[in-house]
């Protein structure tokens, strides 16, 4: 028992290491694959002779980039669970879910790279190539599956150690506080009730799955992925074991394996794979350079002045600083560090200061480019990434417009909740303009080649990133340890996003293939409901989920049924993206759970009562917005049918 206690560190010491240095190497092969992507672009604009076969070859380089991020995402535990649940729990009790997590984790692991291994071999057998230059395709998947394989032991020394810890939790040492009445009570509830719920659904699954109705199944397999979430078992693990086991009762156990393989090497190999992971690079190096100073100070150079005009300041911040990173929670730490204090010395009230700064951060998602969610969807959907964020652009001006117009409405009622008018300093407009260049090259030349289809979604990214991080270079930003933290930043991120999409594609797959979607559009249109009353509906649904989930997992778990539907009744990919993405973020600020609420309460250290009354202008704000886009789609389609091809 000692000496497993002394070999435990020392494997997970190793492991760790060898996991950063292994990720060091390819998110840092990424960005010199988006330097050769910007070369590409140019050759192939100016001189008509673009780089031959580097489309087919940065496809498998960045299915082994992306594999070569899932070491560091286990080590660090960084998986993406749903917490609902987590304040009813004592850190023992809910040590014992997180214990079950791993082992399940671990076992879609193990069949994923079982069966990656045997998909490389028969690539190897037929001696697959590339289509134009003739890359042979073997090598790089073999790669790939020793880079999951690595994660196998990787994930079973983190199981070992999270079942150390649960074993000291509940160990009886002298002085440690015993499992109280309603800890066990609590515990037993949720997790031992969960987790016998969890074997009970996959036993109705194995054995009578197979005599099941589609829509019996599908609402089974739903289940047995929504259960094990309350015990935070990671999204992934829960959508991937119940989409192998539901696969397999409607064909066999080798298809359902054997397609797992297949769909998971079918999107890593995708060139759009590269998109995600690119603009969280950009958003690292954007914050390393400052660009979200920037424009937090323009903002405040022009909306300074007007009563309320930090707060409307700090709306133009989230928007700009949302574009770099595409995420709503991070939009709210990072500027909430800002302008909170800043709110707090000047006199605004505690609920005009956390409504507004929770607020801002649902832009994050929204403002292209670096919209993670929107891509996502598109991954899911096969929807144009590049046409999405052109699509983004109108709803995202009038989400900021709204905001603004909150806050003006907000300080004419409540005058007390902020100070009067202050006066400008001289030159802070000119001085805020010309540090602000850079950034408005970045979003200009990212969105403006897009929209003048210089370049794909894809290649955009590529763009965005090779710029931001020359742009930190220029700034002389870009120090050893800055650059480390922007890959560790862009591989844990990338991991945890990465992870939940492998899960999600079987079980997506299961969802397809039961016909579920199709059943559950006869079952509408027998109802005899309006489109737009199907619509409104689905909206309502998903602000309460947005209330305690992320959109990146409301995304994955939801976008394979409802999508179909809404093809089904004729209304545009794109619009029900921004539309989705819009009421989600809405779910954010949505009481009495928004995730955003909670961040912004706890960086301000008020009472919860207060965010709640910051935030419900804005939900109101939200609502009509999502009204506006909902009834008019040409607000988000008129744009794209302007780009050129």
């Amino acid at each position: 028992m000692r000496r497993g206690r002394v070999l435990l560190p020392a494997f997970e010491q190793h492991g760790l290491a060898m996991a950063h240095v292994i990720s060091t190497f390819a998110v840092g092969g990424m960005l010199v694959l988006a330097m050769l992507t910007v070369v590409d672009i140019s050759l192939r604009y100016f001189f008509s002779t673009p780089i031959r076969g580097l489309d087919e070859a940065s496809g498998l380089l960045m299915a082994g980039i992306v594999a070569a991020t899932f070491p560091s995402g286990i080590m660090a535990r960084n998986h993406i669970t749903v917490d609902l649940l987590t304040d009813l729990l004592s850190k023992r009790v809910a040590k014992i879910g997180e214990a079950i997590g791993a082992v399940m984790l671990l076992v879609m692991l193990v069949i994923l790279t079982w069966r990656m291994g045997i998909y490389a071999n028969r690539l190897m057998l037929r001696a697959n190539e590339t289509v134009i230059v003739g890359i042979p395709t073997a090598p790089f998947w073999w790669g790939a599956t020793a880079l999951f394989a690595l994660c196998v032991p990787l994930q079973l020394v983190v199981t070992t150690r999270i079942g150390t810890e649960l074993v000291e939790a509940f160990s009886r040492k002298r002085g440690a506080p015993s499992v109280t009445h309603r800890e066990a009570l609590t515990g037993a509830l949720i997790i031992g009730g969960s987790a016998a719920l969890t074997a009970i659904l996959y036993v109705i699954i194995a054995v009578w799955g197979a005599g099941m109705s589609a829509t019996s199944l599908a609402l089974i397999a739903f289940a047995a992925v929504w259960v094990p979430l309350m015990m935070l078992v990671p999204v992934g693990a829960a959508m991937g074991l119940a989409g192998l086991l539901a696969t397999a009762v409607l064909t066999n156990y080798e298809v359902s394996f054997s397609t797992f393989a297949i769909q998971a090497a079918s999107f890593l190999g995708n060139s759009n794979v590269s998109v995600l992971p690119l603009f969280l690079m950009m958003g690292s190096f954007a914050a390393a350079a400052g660009l979200s100073d920037d424009v937090y100070a323009l903002a405040h150079a022009l909306l300074g002045r007007w009563r309320g005009g930090l707060a409307m300041a700090t709306i133009g911040g989230c928007a700009g600083f949302g574009a770099v990173t595409g995420s709503s929670v991070a939009t709210v730490a990072m500027l909430g560090r800002v302008s909170i204090p800043a709110m707090k010395a000047r006199g605004y009230s505690p609920a005009l200061t956390t409504g507004t700064i929770a607020a801002g951060g649902t832009l994050g998602p929204l403002v292209p480019p670096g919209s993670g969610p929107l891509v996502i969807f598109a991954l899911l959907t096969q929807a144009s990434i590049g046409q999405l964020m052109i699509a983004s652009v109108g709803p995202a001006a009038l989400a900021v417009l709204l905001y603004l117009i909150t806050i003006m409405i907000y300080v004419r009622i409540w005058p007390e909740s902020a100070p009067g008018r202050s006066v400008a300093q001289p030159g802070e407009l000119r001085a805020a303009l010309r540090r602000s260049g850079p950034v408005t090259v970045l979003f200009g030349g990212v969105l403006g080649g897009l929209y003048l289809g210089l370049f794909t979604g894809t290649e955009s990214a590529a763009v965005g990133a090779a710029a931001a991080f020359f742009i930190a270079l220029w700034r002389g930003k870009v120090r050893r340890e800055t650059f480390l933290a922007v890959i560790g930043e862009t591989t844990l991120t990338t991991a945890m996003i990465y992870i939940i999409i492998l899960g999600a594609l079987i079980f997506s797959y299961f969802t397809g293939l039961s016909g579920v979607a199709e059943d559950i559009t006869k079952l509408i249109i027998g109802l005899n409901w309006s489109p737009t009353a199907v619509v409104f509906l689905l909206l309502a649904i998903y602000i309460a989920l947005g209330t305690f989930m992320e959109s990146y997992t409301i995304m994955l778990i939801s976008v394979p049924i409802v999508t179909p539907l809404i093809v089904g009744m004729e209304y545009s990919i794109l619009w029900w993206g921004i539309l989705m993405l819009c009421v989600v973020e809405t779910g954010a600020i949505t009481p009495p759970f928004g995730l955003n609420m909670f961040v912004a309460k706890n960086l301000a250290d008020v009472p919860m009562s207060a965010v709640f009354r910051g935030v419900t202008p804005f939900v109101i704000a939200d609502i009509v917005r999502i009204t506006i886009i909902a009834l008019f789609p040409p607000l988000s389609l008129w744009l794209v049918s302007t780009m050129f091809s």
